[in-house]
């Protein structure tokens, strides 16, 4: 049987979940299972049956949880929680800055290294089963289809989708918020193009502070597509 192994991952701007898909990519050429997936998309209580999970988290603001390990973070600290609930699980733990920390792959090549190193004495992979070799392309996990007519979003709901919704916009269920102000405030001969760009959020239930963080997923209009 081949070993099973659980990546999880806090990410606020991609720091983490580039590691998280990177070990998962190392796991395949390790003939491990392996799934990859954030925090808050993972029922936390099947961790209870998990043999083996690696738990990668980068930071955000001032030392905040990243948004998508907040249920998480909040269910791991429940008092009523028994402490040996996950005494059977083995584990290990990346803790990371976000992606304005220069050269990280510098701490965490090391030790990804040794982390292999003990998961392969623990979890053994059967000797008929090679290693996948660096360098050799893996398996594709997708099947890519052309369609011959796209379906589109009307006008009318995309303003549906906009204007009303449900819960509070989350990176699973985004707030689609048009841009109305993109202005350059460096200067034209200034090496750096930093802008002032707003959105309109009416009716989006998004509140915030200074400091915080907006999660972006931009999309071209028809006329760049």
């Amino acid at each position: 049987m081949v070993p099973q192994l659980l990546v999880l991952f806090g990410s606020q701007t991609g720091t983490a979940q580039d590691e998280a898909e990177r070990l998962g990519r190392e796991a395949r050429r390790r003939r491990l299972g392996c799934r990859v997936q954030a925090l808050d998309s993972y029922s936390v209580a099947n961790l209870i049956r998990e043999p083996l999970v690696i738990f990668v988290c980068a930071t955000t603001g001032q030392g905040d949880p990243p948004d998508n390990m907040k249920n998480f973070w909040r269910f791991i600290f429940r008092k009523s929680l028994p402490s040996s609930s996950l005494c059977q699980m083995d584990f290990a733990v990346l803790g990371l800055g976000d992606s304005s920390y220069a050269k990280p792959d510098a701490a965490i090549d090391p030790w990804v290294g040794d982390l292999w190193e003990k998961i392969m004495v623990m979890y053994p992979v059967p000797l008929d089963i090679p290693e996948i070799p660096h360098g050799v392309p893996l398996p594709s996990k997708f099947i890519f289809q052309f369609l011959q007519e796209v379906p589109s979003i009307g006008a009318e709901e995309l303003n549906i989708a906009s204007s009303a919704p449900q819960t509070p916009p989350s990176e699973l269920q985004p707030f689609l918020a048009p841009v109305i102000t993109n202005q350059r405030v460096t200067g034209p001969q200034h090496f750096q193009d930093v802008r002032l760009i707003e959105f309109d959020i009416t009716d989006s239930n998004i509140s915030f502070a200074a400091g915080d963080v907006v999660f972006i997923l931009p999309s071209n209009s028809e006329a760049h597509t």
